[in-house]
């Protein structure tokens, strides 16, 4: 039994656009990954990143054209500005640029039924194209999940030379690195240090 507040958990729609969030400033955004320099995407390898994280589903016809991968470089770009700020403890800043993406998304609640699915939550009106969908969708998700009382944190790498974002869904919310290759990484680093130190 979770010892969480009632209503503390994110739904499987927050979750989901939380995590698309992150796959998205993770592939699109950044200079370092695990330790090595990270290519820019530009033209055609833009829009297959930017397609390979929303997949079929996401686009509505399993194509992102390079318009909408240019505006979902700078949502992610955008996206990542309010971690990096909160990695710094700049709880202000990170509202602040977060309320921005929220307003400039348009977001708001209403109740959408396609393809036969019941009435369901969505953050965009029915007329927004792709990058409005997943900018509301995604500003929303990381806006509950940096409020009170919600367990997922979102946060930056602690490993040198490695930018990636990550989302802690542990209970403790101890998670300081994007994955075990940096966790490693950070724990060899620290070893050889070690050994090469003189004794006292």
């Amino acid at each position: 039994m979770s010892d969480e507040p009632d209503g503390a958990k994110l739904d499987g729609h927050h979750t989901l656009h939380l995590e698309t969030g992150v796959a998205l400033i993770n592939a699109l955004t950044g200079a370092h990954v695990h330790g090595k320099p990270k290519r820019t995407l530009r033209g055609e390898d833009l829009v297959r990143a930017a397609a390979g994280v929303l997949g079929d589903g996401g686009t509505g016809n399993g194509h992102v054209d390079p318009f909408d991968a240019e505006r979902l470089h700078t949502l992610a770009s955008r996206l990542r500005a309010v971690i990096e700020a909160l990695s710094l403890g700049e709880k202000d800043k990170a509202a602040g640029l977060l309320n921005r993406v929220l307003a400039e998304s348009d977001a708001r609640p209403c109740l959408h039924r396609h393809d036969n699915r019941s009435w369901h939550l969505h953050f965009h009106s029915p007329e927004a194209d792709l990058v409005q969908r997943w900018s509301a969708g995604m500003a929303v998700s990381v806006a509950a999940a940096l409020g009170d009382h919600i367990p997922h944190r979102v946060g930056l790498c602690a490993a040198p030379r490695c930018d990636q974002v990550y989302v802690d869904v542990s209970q403790a919310q101890i998670k300081r690195f994007c994955g075990l290759a940096c966790q490693n990484r950070v724990k060899a680093a620290a070893y050889r240090a070690r050994v090469r130190r003189p004794d006292p």
